[in-house]
C-alpha cells in the first residue's frame, strides 16, 4: 500500500473537520461505561477469545443433559484430559462454568443463561455475511 493510499484510508475513519457537538458529547458522558465494568467485560471476552475454550463452552451449551464430564469433553473434542481440565479451570475461575463432583468424576455446566445468550449472539454475528456488515446504513450524518 502506498503512502497516499494509507493516508486516505486513515482519514476516511476520522472527522475531516474538528467540530464538537455538545449534545453528543454530553450523551457520551452520561452513558460512559465505567472503567471497572469495562475491565470486567474485557476480561470475559478475553477468556472467550481462546478457540479451545470456545469449543468447550459450545460443547457444554449443546450437552444433552446440560453438563459433561472432563473425559467426555476430551473425547468429543479430540483433546487430551490435561488440556481440557486446564481450560475448564480457566473458565471456572471466570465464573463461566461450574462443576459438581460425583465420586471421582467431575461434571461441568455453563453457569447461567447469560453465557448461553452471549455465545448465541457471538455465533450469529460471526456467521453474518461480511458484505451485509459493510453496507451503509442509509443514514447520512452531516456536520
Amino acid at each position: 500500500m502506498s503512502v497516499t493510499n494509507a493516508s486516505s484510508a486513515f482519514t476516511e475513519d476520522v472527522c475531516q473537520q474538528r467540530s464538537i457537538h455538545p449534545e453528543q458529547a454530553l450523551a457520551v458522558r452520561r452513558q460512559l461505561l465505567g472503567v471497572e465494568t469495562a475491565h470486567s467485560v474485557a476480561d470475559l471476552f478475553a477468556v472467550l477469545s481462546d478457540p479451545t475454550r470456545l469449543q468447550v463452552v459450545y460443547a457444554l451449551l449443546h450437552a444433552p443433559s446440560g453438563e459433561l464430564c472432563v473425559c467426555d469433553l476430551s473425547a468429543g473434542l479430540g483433546r487430551d484430559d490435561t488440556t481440557i481440565s486446564h481450560q475448564l479451570r480457566v473458565l471456572r475461575s471466570h465464573h463461566i462454568v461450574s462443576m459438581r463432583k460425583v465420586g471421582r468424576i467431575v461434571y461441568y455446566r455453563l453457569v447461567d443463561e447469560h453465557i448461553r445468550q452471549l455465545l448465541a449472539v457471538g455465533l450469529t454475528h460471526a456467521n453474518e455475511p461480511l458484505t451485509a456488515a459493510l453496507q451503509p446504513s442509509g443514514k447520512e450524518v452531516s456536520a
